[in-house]
């Protein structure tokens, strides 16, 4: 099983053995069935709507971030990211990629890749502090790619 990244938009060009996997506090809406947490298959065979709860930013990042445009800081001195790194250091390595593991033989895949809202161009997202806490992890978390198979 691979582990990759990408955001809401790029789902639209997976393949059925790509089993996405939402990061984000709210979805949206197309994403799920009737209420957030629903999965279904599209019409391409892609399952939508499951979701890595335990990367969703909690109660240490609420009412942090100002948006890109609203805070003028960069990712580095991001309190909002700041905090969504304490959260994440906190979170089980190896019992998450077991979780993913059981999803790909579940659903099929043989690859999780997990979603964020912003495209990878934008640094104020949640997207830098995911890639840092697996690399610490000593897992490299590459960029979706769906002309390349790796």
């Amino acid at each position: 099983m691979k582990v990759k990244i990408s955001y809401f938009y790029k789902v639209r060009f997976f393949k059925p053995t790509d089993i996405p996997l939402s990061t984000a506090w709210l979805d949206p809406k197309w994403y799920y069935n009737k209420r957030q947490g629903e999965a279904y298959r599209d019409k391409r065979g892609v399952i939508n709507g499951l979701r890595a709860s335990a990367f969703a930013p909690g109660r240490l990042c609420e009412g942090l971030c100002h948006g890109k445009e609203g805070c003028g800081k960069s990712p580095e001195t991001c309190d909002f990211l700041q905090m969504y790194h304490v959260q994440l250091k906190h979170l089980d390595f190896e019992g998450i990629m077991r979780e993913m593991e059981c999803l790909c033989n579940e659903y099929g895949g043989d690859a999780i890749v997990l979603l964020v809202h912003e495209s990878p161009d934008n640094p104020c997202s949640e997207r830098s502090m995911i890639i840092k806490w697996f690399k610490e992890n000593n897992y490299e978390l590459k960029e979706y790619n769906e002309n390349v198979s790796d």
